[in-house]
C-alpha cells in the first residue's frame, strides 16, 4: 500500500472555536431526540446514570483519540492511528467499521430529521425528506470545509438554544415522584443495556480527531476542544433528560416517538413544541452535516493509502476531497431510503464501539514520552467499549461481527487483485 505524501495532505483551516463547534454539532443530534425513549423503558429514571457512564466511556475514548492525533496528525482518525501503532489490518478494520457505522449514522440522523419534519408537516413524507436532507448536506460539504464549518457554527448555537429553552419551559413543572423507583425491575443490568443504546447519542465525540490535518496546532487544540464539547453536551443532556423524566415519567416517555415534543405537549405549552421541533430539525441536520464531513475524511484517508479506491483521495480546489464526500453521501441516501431505524442505530453503536476499542489499544501501545494522559485512561476506555458491546442485543453483535468479516474478505480480495 502506498504511503501518503505531502501533495495529498489537507491544509489546516480550523481554530479552537471551529473545532468545538464541529464537536458539538457531531454529538448533539438524533440521540437526544429519539433514543432516550426506548432507553427510558429499560433503565427507568436511572437513565441519568446511563448518560453519565456513556459520557465517561466517551471521554476516555476521546482523550485517547486526542493524544494519538497529536502524535500522528493525519486525517483518518483511528484508521490512521491503528495502522501506525498496531499494523495495517488493525487500522483497516477500525476504518472499515467506522465507515460502515458512520455512513449509516448520517442516514439514521436524516431519518430522525424526516420524522420530525413529517410530525410538523404531515404532508411531507419522512423518508423523502431524509433523502433531501442528505442531498443538501452533501452539496454543502462538497463546497469545502470552510463553508461547512461556518454553517455548523451558526446552527449549533441555535440547537443549544432550543434545548436550553426546553429545560427552562419544562423543568419548573417537573415532579420528583417520577424518579421513584429510580432503577426499576432491570436494575443495574438495565442501566448498562440502556447505556449501550444511548451511546449513539455520543457517537460524534471524536469527530475533531478525524479532522486533525485541518486543525491549527492540533496537539493543543484537539484535547481542549474535545473536553469542552463533550463536557458541555453531557451537562446539557442531563438537564434535558432529567426534565423529560420529571414531566412525563419514564413509562410515558418510553412510549413516545417524539419524546421532547411530547414532554411539552403534556404541559399544554403552545410555543414549546414548536421550539422543540425547530431544534430537532436544526440539530439533526447539523449532525448529519458534521458526520458526513468527518466520515468523508476517513474514506479519503483509506483511499489515499489504497484500502479503498484511490479516486476517493482526489483533492479538488481548496484541498477539498469532494469524491469521498459524494461517496459517503450516496451510501447515506441508501440508508435513509431503505434501512430500518432500529437496526441502523444498533449497527452504528457496535461499529463505533469496535472503532474506539482499537483507539484505546493503540493508545496503550504509546511510549511514556508520547503520552498526554495516564495508561489507565485507555484501559478504562477499552473496558468500557467491550462492556457496552456485550450489552447490545445478540443479533446486533452477530451483525457487527459479520460486517467486520466482510470487510476483511474485501481487503484480501483487493490485495490479491493488486499483486
Amino acid at each position: 500500500m502506498a504511503e501518503p505524501n505531502d501533495n495529498s495532505r489537507l491544509h489546516p483551516q480550523l481554530n479552537l472555536f471551529d473545532a468545538v463547534a464541529t464537536g458539538l454539532a457531531a454529538i448533539l443530534g438524533a440521540g437526544i431526540f429519539s433514543v432516550i425513549a426506548p432507553a427510558a423503558g429499560i433503565a427507568g429514571p436511572a437513565l441519568l446514570v446511563s448518560f453519565l457512564i456513556a459520557a465517561s466511556v466517551a471521554l476516555c475514548n476521546a482523550l485517547s483519540s486526542a493524544q494519538l492525533a497529536s502524535i500522528f496528525p493525519r486525517s483518518g482518525g483511528t484508521y490512521e492511528f491503528g495502522r501506525q501503532v498496531l499494523g495495517p489490518w488493525w487500522g483497516y478494520l477500525a476504518g472499515w467499521m467506522f465507515l460502515i457505522a458512520n455512513t449509516i449514522g448520517p442516514g439514521v440522523i436524516a431519518l430522525t430529521f424526516g420524522y420530525y419534519l413529517h410530525s410538523a408537516f404531515n404532508a411531507v413524507p419522512a423518508r423523502p425528506a431524509a433523502v433531501m436532507a442528505i442531498l443538501i448536506v452533501t452539496a454543502i460539504n462538497t463546497a469545502g470545509i470552510h463553508r461547512s464549518v461556518h454553517i455548523t457554527d451558526v446552527i449549533v448555537i441555535m440547537s443549544i438554544a432550543s434545548l436550553v429553552a426546553f429545560v427552562i419551559l419544562g423543568l419548573p413543572h417537573g415532579n420528583l415522584a417520577n424518579f421513584v423507583p429510580f432503577a426499576p425491575s432491570f436494575g443495574f443490568t438495565g442501566v448498562l443495556h440502556a447505556t449501550g443504546l444511548i451511546f449513539f447519542a455520543y457517537t460524534g465525540y471524536s469527530r475533531i480527531a478525524t479532522l486533525v490535518e485541518e486543525v491549527h496546532n492540533p496537539r493543543r487544540t484537539i484535547p481542549r476542544a474535545t473536553i469542552l464539547a463533550l463536557g458541555s453536551v453531557t451537562l446539557l443532556y442531563l438537564f434535558v433528560v432529567g426534565t423529560a423524566i420529571s414531566v412525563m415519567g419514564t413509562t410515558k416517555l418510553s412510549q413516545s416517538s417524539s419524546p421532547l415534543e411530547d414532554t411539552l405537549l403534556t404541559l399544554g405549552s403552545g410555543i414549546g413544541p414548536v421550539i422543540v421541533s425547530a431544534g430537532a430539525l436544526l440539530t439533526t441536520f447539523n449532525e448529519a452535516l458534521s458526520d458526513l464531513l468527518g466520515v468523508s475524511r476517513v474514506a479519503f484517508a483509506m483511499g489515499r493509502v489504497g484500502d479503498l479506491p484511490k479516486q476517493l483521495a482526489y483533492l479538488g480546489s481548496g484541498h477539498n476531497p469532494w469524491p469521498s464526500v459524494v461517496f459517503v453521501g450516496a451510501i447515506a441516501i441508501l440508508v435513509s431510503s431503505f434501512f430500518p431505524f432500529e437496526s441502523a442505530v444498533a449497527v452504528s453503536s457496535f461499529g463505533t464501539l469496535f472503532y474506539y476499542s482499537v483507539t484505546n489499544l493503540s493508545a496503550l501501545r504509546l511510549k511514556a514520552n508520547q503520552r498526554l494522559y495516564p495508561r489507565g485512561l485507555a484501559i478504562a476506555g477499552l473496558i468500557g467499549c467491550i462492556g457496552l458491546s456485550i450489552f447490545l442485543p445478540l443479533q446486533d453483535i452477530e451483525l457487527g461481527i459479520t460486517i467486520a468479516l466482510v470487510g476483511m474478505v474485501l481487503r484480501l480480495v483487493r490485495k490479491v487483485l493488486s499483486q
